[in-house]
């Protein structure tokens, strides 16, 4: 799964012109994130029919219809796995039409140590590029209306790890290369078989992992300490 990740870049501008976006009229004022965690609203780009590219401030808590029901218990959900999306009609129907890109330049995950149990700490490790560019995750989004607000909420989608990730954990969030960002921020793009076949692990060979701090543990701490190596 991926249930925290980070932006640091100083600036919103550099956002923009990376992802050759405009600001949503709606955005929240930007600061960096060290631990950006599920149910907070992030940074996000979804591509109006026009094409024009919008940086919006998204809940990171997919919100699917029969969440809304009376009496449901289910709140949504911070991830869909790319196997899910194969199967399900409904996050199929997602594929094809809302998808949207979390800005992230690294993600958090947890690795099981050996001889684990209960009670014992996992270790976290930070992900990021080693050129520590960018990392454009796949998103699905969803628009809930209510009480005459529209609220984007949004998932990450998950794939298989690739060799880094392997020995951290068994999942790992879709970042999307270069050669597929256009495409998937076009929303006249309707091919499901293409846009699924993006949903593979992004190359190991150009990410890095290093070990970070437990206090990440904790999604109210948001301090640029968290993303700093430990031994």
């Amino acid at each position: 799964m991926c249930g925290r990740f980070t932006i640091t870049v100083d600036r919103v501008g550099t956002i923009l012109k990376r992802f050759e976006a405009e600001l949503s009229p709606d955005f929240r004022d930007y600061a960096p994130r060290y631990n950006a965690a599920p149910m907070q609203f992030v940074p996000a780009i979804v591509a109006e029919e026009s094409g024009r590219r919008l940086l919006m401030s998204l809940l990171w808590m997919l919100t699917p219809p029969w969440a809304e029901k009376e009496g449901s218990k289910y709140s949504g959900q911070i991830n869909v796995r790319d196997d899910t999306i194969q199967k399900n009609r409904y996050f199929r129907t997602l594929l094809v039409n809302q998808r949207c890109i979390f800005v992230a330049d690294g993600f958090y995950e947890w690795q099981t140590p050996p001889g684990y149990k209960k009670g014992m700490r996992k270790i976290p490790y930070r992900i990021t590029m080693k050129n520590d560019d960018f990392i454009p995750l796949a998103g699905l989004y969803r628009i809930v209306e209510e009480k005459k607000k529209s609220t984007y909420t949004g998932a990450i989608i998950t794939t298989t790890p690739n060799k880094l990730m392997m020995p951290i954990h068994n999942r790992m969030p879709v970042i999307l290369p270069e050669k597929s960002l256009d495409r998937w921020l076009d929303p006249a793009f309707k091919n499901f078989d293409q846009l699924h076949e993006c949903l593979s692990p992004f190359p190991d060979s150009k990410m890095k992992a290093y070990q970070v701090s437990i206090a990440v543990n904790n999604a109210r701490m948001d301090v640029p300490a968290l993303i700093k190596k430990v031994e």
